[in-house]
C-alpha cells in the first residue's frame, strides 16, 4: 500500500472512530436501560441496580454518573461508578457508594466500549 493511501485510510478510520465516540454518549438510551434505587451498606449510602444491554454486542468499561438529588430535583452531589462487563442482551447488577444520602438519585451512562463481536 502506498504511503498516501495508507495515510488516507488511517485518517478515515480515525474520523469514523471519533464520530462513533461522539455519537456514543447521545445513544446510551438507545442501547442500554438502567434500573436503580438508593440504599445503604454498612450504614453508608449507596445506589444499587442493574445495567441492561439491549444491543447485540457486549459492552465493557461502562461508566455511570450518579447524581444525588434534593427534594426539588436539584443535583447536590455527584459520584462515579464503573461496570466492567455487560454482555449482549445481558443484565448486570451494580452497587456504588455515593457521597451524600439523598431523597432521590439519577443514574446516567456516560461512556462505554463495545467488545469485539467474537468476544461476546
Amino acid at each position: 500500500m502506498k504511503p498516501k493511501t495508507l495515510a488516507a485510510a488511517l485518517l478515515m478510520w480515525w474520523l469514523g472512530a471519533a464520530g462513533l465516540a461522539t455519537a456514543q454518549f447521545a445513544d446510551a438510551d438507545r442501547f442500554f436501560a438502567l434500573e436503580w434505587t438508593g440504599g445503604e451498606r454498612r450504614g453508608k449510602p449507596n445506589v444499587n441496580g442493574y445495567v441492561v444491554n439491549n444491543y447485540r454486542v457486549g459492552a465493557s468499561n461502562v461508566r455511570l454518573r450518579i447524581d444525588a438529588l434534593d427534594a426539588a430535583g436539584k443535583p447536590v452531589a455527584t459520584s462515579d461508578a464503573w461496570v466492567p462487563d455487560v454482555p449482549a442482551g445481558g443484565r448486570v447488577y451494580f452497587e456504588a457508594p455515593v457521597r451524600q444520602r439523598a431523597p432521590r438519585y439519577r443514574v446516567t451512562i456516560t461512556s462505554w466500549d463495545w467488545r469485539e463481536a467474537g468476544g461476546q
